[in-house]
């Protein structure tokens, strides 16, 4: 890790942002093993960032309520919003960017995440298996706004097309921490939670 990048503020966001659709209900309030899956996915983060933010006009439990907030980037939609407004509420800040839909993040997965942080690497990505990455628990750098503006332009601003860029990194978590990035979209999903 170069030295100048190893300095930088840490931050962790929490994208509550979306719209619920197939759940029907807002994923950041679903309780699961005694709290709300934003609550299980701030708890992770906590250890490894300076602070937490939360990032849309999502619903959050009571207990987050003291976050600071950020509005989603006008002009587009999805979770491109939410990154964009990170990195640009900061932009000398590294973010740690978690979707509230992945209930069995733990604070081992995302410090395993921030050890994969190169110098070079504008973002960190991982892949759970090839040809795909998972953006919505990833790390970005100060580097990757550049990326994720050129990618809002697009006409499907998805952050999984980052994959073809030469200033990603997309290592593969080991079989033990793979859980952590098991999105929750539906009621069969969490049915079929642990």
């Amino acid at each position: 890790m170069g030295r100048g990048a190893s300095r930088r503020r840490l931050m962790g966001g929490l994208l509550v942002g979306g719209s619920s659709e197939r759940m029907g209900r807002p994923k950041a309030l679903i309780q699961y093993r005694g709290s709300s899956f934003a609550e299980r996915i701030a708890a992770a983060l906590a250890p490894h960032v300076e602070e937490i933010r939360i990032i849309g006009e999502g619903e959050v439990a009571p207990a987050l309520a003291g976050h600071a907030r950020i509005a989603d980037a006008p002009g587009t939609r999805g979770p491109i919003a939410g990154l964009l407004a990170a990195l640009r509420s900061n932009r000398g800040a590294s973010w740690l960017i978690a979707a509230c839909d992945l209930p069995l993040v733990s604070a081992e997965a995302v410090g395993w995440l921030v050890a994969q942080r190169r110098a070079d690497a504008w973002a960190v990505l991982p892949s759970l298996s090839p040809g795909t990455v998972e953006p919505l628990l990833a790390l970005y750098e100060p580097e990757a706004l550049a990326l994720l503006e050129d990618l809002a332009r697009t006409e499907k601003p998805a952050p999984s097309a980052l994959a073809g860029s030469r200033h990603v990194v997309f290592p593969t978590p080991p079989r033990a921490l793979a859980p952590a990035w098991r999105n929750v979209n539906t009621g069969e999903d969490l049915d079929a939670l642990p």
